[in-house]
């Protein structure tokens, strides 16, 4: 049995990010308007995370590994580290860390957005 996901899938994966780009490219202008340069930074690093995350989640959704007395999702545990380090990267790297951290927060959500809006009337 393969592993890899179906076409439909991918199909609705590809979908999702690019309207989560759009939805994303809609916040960045509005940063580059009010002239919030490291909060477009963060939203150009937290549509980096949304992407990796989405594809992280679709090819690793049955990989478990035994910790203690069961068995540990290390595809969720992954993502959710790689979203806090996300948020830490931006407050380190970035000139104004509260407006970074502010970016990749909403870079992250342009995916919530999409679903919430978009998704839930797609057929995969």
């Amino acid at each position: 049995m393969s592993n890899s996901p179906s076409y439909d899938v991918l199909r609705f994966v590809v979908r999702i990010i690019i309207y989560s780009l759009v939805v994303s490219s809609v916040i960045l202008l509005l940063g580059v308007l009010l002239r919030r340069f490291s909060f477009v930074l963060g939203v150009l690093i937290g549509d980096v995370g949304v992407i990796i995350g989405l594809i992280s989640s679709v090819t690793t959704k049955d990989r478990f590994i035994k910790f203690g007395k069961g068995y540990f999702r290390t595809g969720y545990f992954l993502r959710y580290v790689l979203y806090a380090s996300l948020f830490l990267l931006a407050s380190f790297i970035l000139k104004n860390p509260t407006e970074g951290i502010l970016g990749v927060f909403a870079g992250l959500m342009s995916l919530k957005i999409v679903v919430f809006l978009f998704a839930w009337r797609w057929k995969p």
